[in-house]
Order: C-alpha cells, then structure tokens, then sequence
C-alpha cells in the first residue's frame, strides 16, 4: 500500500513538474537573445522580440551589448574606450559607455531596472540594476535607488549599494 502511495505522489510530481518546464518554454516566447558586439569605427543594432541592442565603437575602442531578457542593452565607446552592457531581465535596460581607455560595465539582473555606466580617463566603472533598481556611475560619481543597485567608478572612487533599506556610500 505504501508503495503505491509513492509511485502516485511521484507520477504527480513528475507530471507537475514536465507541465512547469512545458509552461516556462512557452513563457519566454517574446524574449529571445540578441548580441552586439563592434571594434574600430563600427556599430550593430538588432531587435528581435522584445529584445534589442545597440554597440558603436569609434576608431580603437570596443563594445559588446548581450540582451537576453526581453529589454535593452546599449553600449558605446571612443578613444580606446571599452563599453560592455547586458541586460538578463524583461523591461530592464543596461547602457554602458566608455572613452579615452576607460572599461564600463552596466549590468541588469532583475526586472525593470536600469543600470548606466559611463567609464572615462583610464578607469572602472561598474553599474548593477537588479530587481526595480537603478544603478549609475560615471562622472561626477555613483547613484543607487530602488530595490536592489550597486556602483562603484575608480575615477571618482566611489562607490554605492542599495539592497532593501540597506543604503551604503562613501
């Protein structure tokens, strides 16, 4: 008797669990990937869904926008600057932009955020949206608001990280 107990409860399981992989493929219809990536006096944009990026790289420099979640990534750089943006969440955005050697990283990790990353003169600069939050950093420093951002840029260093009502700066 037991042992019939078990195989019912596992048949539902398996069953409700085939149904949860089922749905989720079926949920992610509006959101497919799009990378863009340009060098040396270049730039790409695709859309493809919901999803879209942009990269443009002036003579010398890099960019990489990598959109996975049904939002935006934008990255531009000039003057040997380095710009990467990636947005892994649907409604969210990540812009990153980078000049004279500067390196950018602007990243979304939760839905509706917004992360901007300006990097310049040679340094870092990191900003990280996550669930409703925003995150800058660039000149004349950082910001973070919402529910979940962090930021810090090497040229102003400074840093900021907000998680809940958790609110750190320096």
């Amino acid at each position: 008797m037991r042992s019939h107990r078990f195989a019912a409860r596992a048949l539902i399981v398996a069953v409700g669990g085939a149904g949860a992989i089922w749905g989720l493929g079926l949920g992610g219809g509006g959101a497919q990937a799009v990378i863009c990536n340009a060098t040396n006096g270049h730039e790409v944009q695709q859309i493809r869904g919901t999803s879209g990026c942009g990269a443009r790289a002036g003579v010398g420099s890099s960019a990489s926008a990598q959109e996975t979640g049904g939002g935006t990534a934008v990255a531009v750089s000039d003057r040997g600057g380095n710009a990467n943006a990636i947005n892994q969440a649907p409604g969210s955005s990540a812009l990153a932009g980078a000049t004279t050697n500067g390196t950018s990283y602007s990243i979304t990790t939760g839905p509706k955020a917004l992360a901007v990353a300006q990097a310049r003169v040679g340094g870092y600069s990191v900003a990280i949206g996550g669930w409703g939050g925003q995150a800058y950093s660039g000149q004349p420093g950082v910001a973070c608001s919402g529910g979940f951002a962090a930021a810090a840029d090497t040229t102003s260093g400074k840093a900021c990280l907000k998680y809940g009502s958790i609110d750190l700066h320096n």
